[in-house]
């Protein structure tokens, strides 16, 4: 019999535009104090100095070709299953590897968004499992592997009746939380962020509802980790955590198209993705994705994907190489500033 657990002591929800972040975690988490489960209250915004960029540049390395559709959301599962799952507007699903190859047909299947997948043994055979939203606003799983031609839908009972607004998805951390972590809100609660665990019972899989948390704005997007779940508001419309060997970073995007990065030290920069020779990414993409395990594809410090209309009128997923942070010798950190 499994209990309903109470939200981790160690985790903290926050909510703060990207332009917040440094002052928010830095009140949230001052040293010698113990992290606050909820952090709503934002600082005047008079009071608060957009984070200057270092020159940090991310190249963008490659492209697909036209995917035909305009794109609505994007998740990636590391591990041995690198892919890349692509859910567009009118509903469709397709899964591309990390070159960009589609590895199964566009299927016309009803998903209105999806978030990060795991690659896992189910019943004894390898699949690669996403979690996403109907077009209904239901939850569900998309399970691709062996010899099927396009993913299988596997409805969840997500505990309520309200439609689902959005979601995001986690490893999980201790041996309760099952298969994965996944976080989501509804249309008629913007501001709970509804948190459950991912398991198997008997040749089911089930989602079990933990504690929710509040946030004091409505939510956009969210990011599950190892140490915490947190929560953005507008401008922030995707997050990604890329873990890399023992470090971490987090990445954002806003709806002008701004790109942010934090690392494990709370440390924030704005960053720029470059075209590359033939690679022209997503002036404002409509999400982000990525993986610090991409076994795939050449990409030895993990992956960033981007997804929406480049400029030369193609409906695109670009791959972005976060090298230059994940590879460096110590890791990453934001340079002072030269003024």
């Amino acid at each position: 019999m499994f209990k309903r657990p109470h939200l981790r002591a160690a985790k903290r929800l926050v909510n703060a535009p990207s332009a917040l972040i440094l002052l928010f975690l830095a009140t949230a988490c001052s040293p010698g104090e113990e992290p606050v489960e909820n952090q709503g209250v934002e600082p005047p915004a008079d009071s608060v100095e957009t984070p200057a960029s270092d020159g940090l540049v991310l190249p963008a390395v490659w492209q697909t070709n036209d995917l035909g559709s305009p794109i609505s959301s994007l998740g990636v599962a590391g591990e041995l299953g690198s892919t890349v799952a692509v859910a567009y507007e009118d509903g469709g699903l397709q899964f591309l590897d990390l070159e960009g190859e589609r590895i199964t047909d566009k299927a016309d299947i009803g998903v209105a968004a999806v978030a990060d997948g795991r690659f896992l043994q189910l019943q004894g055979t390898p699949v690669t499992v996403f979690p996403g939203i109907t077009t209904d606003g239901d939850l569900s799983l998309y399970i691709h592997g062996g010899e099927l031609d396009e993913p299988l839908p596997y409805p969840l009972d997500a505990g309520t009746d309200e439609l689902i607004e959005g979601l995001c998805s986690g490893a999980p951390t201790f041996e309760r939380d099952g298969v994965m972590r996944i976080g989501f809100w509804t249309r008629g609660d913007r501001r709970e962020l509804k948190l459950g665990r991912l398991v198997e019972i008997g040749d089911d899989l089930i989602l079990l509802l933990d504690e929710p948390a509040r946030a004091n704005a409505d939510i956009t997007a969210c990011v599950l980790t190892d140490t915490e779940d947190v929560a953005y508001s507008a401008p922030v419309i995707a997050a990604t955590e890329l873990k890399y060997r023992s470090k971490t970073y987090r990445f954002l995007l806003d709806d002008l198209g701004g790109y942010t990065m934090i690392t494990g030290d709370n440390e924030v920069t704005s960053f720029e993705v470059l075209d590359g020779i033939t690679v022209r990414p997503p002036a404002r993409p409509v999400d982000m994705a990525g993986t610090g395990d991409a076994r795939g594809g050449g990409y030895p410090g993990g992956v960033i994907v981007i997804a929406g209309l480049a400029s030369t009128g193609a409906e695109t997923v670009t791959y972005i190489d976060p090298s230059r942070v994940t590879l460096e010798p110590f890791g990453y950190s934001v340079s002072p500033s030269s003024d």
